[in-house]
């Protein structure tokens, strides 16, 4: 818990209360390194086949940082920058689960409905605000925030970036969607008054981002709420999830009154001109760029060759470049066989974790979890082509912390709801 609130105000910290204090980008770092060693001394550890995975990962990535090293002469602040943003927030995906038990995980939704409302009001500010407002000032602890049309910035809450935002909005709107969906006595809220507060919120806040990410990834949470129901076959689910489309109409014409600016400029950017061509060839690229643009070696230009934090130096190549404003941002180790085989890997994995999501709607009533396929609809992306790797320390836990969610209604979907933690099984 300790380190997804160090993820959430990672930016705010860097942004308004050290600015330039670049090392806090590592601050969630401290409590999940606490978590792994805790976990492994009390065997906390769902083993299988997804820890084996990631540990097999982390070998094959350290051989060929090591044969990197020694032939292409990496340099080692560089090697270690990369490693760490591969391997280190791999455990969350096998050690996090395993906390998300029926009381914990409940407690864990409802923290962070409660960050919902306020994000949002924040994001509204900032969509408000002009570019030099004290609100819109970078980490760098500049005021050129980040630009969208003429003095309109896009929206970056308490994150330092607008892809660490939008990837909250999409999470955001897939809790909701899921307190929408449980019976009412299993609710993280019982008032469906704030249950609605959120939900406006939650919307509103990839609405007003100026951000076709948050928008897009707030749209794939409602299509696996449009997946759930259709697979309950639940009349009053789908009575439900209706009501809160009904709302999305309503919910555009109040963001457009809130920041019309942002608004214009959001829809300009999905209907102008070029739009299509433009989001068409930036999808291709994340998708297939790996494969059509570098050229293969045995060892590549060297793990960690397009993080920031590995190459400070000003004019430091930073990534492949595609175009003058396009780079390949599927991974940073690119054109090499490992590299290609994660990319592979992560298909694979988005495609499983929906099909888990819809898995766990077949849980027993007590133990559904219908917040699964929203959250994996809206995680999957990020999942098989974000800058995991290139903004590891938040888009990965980001990513990872969904995940873990919701392969945890899998790991206890025999618990009994009367008491807390179980010990777990060995054959778990």
């Amino acid at each position: 818990m300790a380190a997804w609130i160090c993820v959430l105000l990672q930016g705010a910290l860097r942004k308004w209360v050290f600015p330039g204090l670049t090392v806090l980008y590592l601050i969630q770092d401290v409590p999940l390194l606490l978590a792994y060693l805790f976990a492994l001394w009390k065997g906390l550890v769902w083993g299988g086949k997804l820890a084996w995975t990631c540990i097999v990962v982390a070998i094959a990535l350290s051989i060929q940082t090591m044969l990197q090293i020694i032939l292409v002469d990496l340099k080692i602040r560089t090697a270690v920058v990369g490693l760490h943003h591969y391997i280190f927030y791999l455990p969350i995906l096998f050690l996090a689960p395993v906390c998300f038990n029926f009381k914990h995980r409940r407690r864990f939704i409802r923290w962070n409905m409660l960050v919902i409302v306020p994000m949002a009001l924040l994001a509204a500010l900032q969509s408000r605000a002009p570019k030099a407002a004290w609100i819109n000032r970078t980490s760098a602890g500049d005021d050129t925030g980040f630009g969208l049309a003429g003095d309109t910035v896009r929206a970056t809450g308490t994150f330092n970036f607008t892809l660490t935002y939008s990837i909250w909005c999409g999470f955001a709107v897939g809790l909701v969607l899921g307190e929408w969906l449980l019976p009412p006595g299993q609710r993280s809220f019982k008032s469906k008054i704030v249950l609605l507060l959120c939900t406006l919120s939650a919307v509103l806040a990839a609405m007003v981002s100026g951000s076709r990410t948050a928008v897009m990834l707030a749209a794939l949470a409602f299509l696996g709420g449009f997946v759930t129901v259709v697979i309950t076959r639940n009349i009053r689910l789908i009575v439900r999830f209706g009501a809160v489309l009904v709302l999305l109409p309503i919910l555009a014409v109040v963001a457009y009154f809130v920041v019309p600016a942002s608004f214009n400029a959001l829809v300009d950017r999905f209907s102008g001109e070029n739009a299509e061509q433009e989001i068409g060839t930036r999808v291709e690229h994340m998708i297939v760029g790996f494969i059509t643009v570098p050229r293969f070696s045995a060892l590549g230009v060297g793990i960690g060759f397009g993080i920031p934090a590995a190459n400070p130096t000003p004019g430091a190549v930073t990534g492949i470049v595609l175009s003058e404003h396009e780079g390949i941002r599927t991974v940073q180790e690119l054109g090499t066989f490992t590299g290609a085989t994660l990319v592979v890997m992560r298909d694979i994995a988005g495609i499983l974790l929906i099909l888990t999501g819809i898995k766990s709607l077949g849980l027993a009533r007590n133990h559904s979890f219908p917040h699964a396929v929203p959250l994996a609809f809206a995680t999957a992306p990020t999942l098989i082509v974000g800058e995991l790797v290139r903004s590891a320390p938040v888009v990965a836990s980001e990513t990872y912390f969904a995940i873990a969610l919701i392969l945890s209604a899998i790991l206890f979907r025999n618990e009994p709801l009367d008491y807390a933690p179980v010990q777990l099984s060995k054959k778990r």
